[in-house]
């Protein structure tokens, strides 16, 4: 049967860290380092390389159309901004569709011949 002491100082032993590994893995990024290795930490990050450059517009809102914006942002969890740059991409692709299918007929002139010595 153990103490209650006992119990206590298995716990604390379980608990601590074993130093004699950490500074043996200590000594072996070392060596790396030394012979011109680099470690695997820290990753370098570089910030804002998936982001396209952005180009700043002033636009003025009624409050009922920017509370519709908020809202659709707040639902997305993004902000503000990002959903304005999504409503004015979409509405880019939307006019670009728009334009090439378009139902109403189109007059083409055409001036002169495409094939100048056709003729001849």
């Amino acid at each position: 049967m153990e103490t209650y002491a006992q119990r206590l100082q298995k716990r604390k032993e379980d608990a601590m860290s074993n130093y004699d590994m950490d500074e043996i893995e200590r000594l072996r990024e070392r060596e790396k380092r030394s012979r011109g290795i680099k470690p695997d930490w820290p990753k370098s990050v570089e910030l804002g390389k998936d982001e396209t450059p952005h180009t700043a517009v002033d636009i003025e809102l009624s409050d009922n159309d920017f509370r519709k914006v908020a809202l659709q942002a707040h639902e997305r969890d993004i902000t503000f901004n990002k959903m304005v740059g999504l409503i004015l991409k979409d509405g880019l692709v939307k006019a670009e569709y728009r334009f090439e299918h378009d139902t109403r007929p189109q007059l083409l002139n055409e001036i002169g011949s495409p094939f100048k010595n056709e003729g001849k």
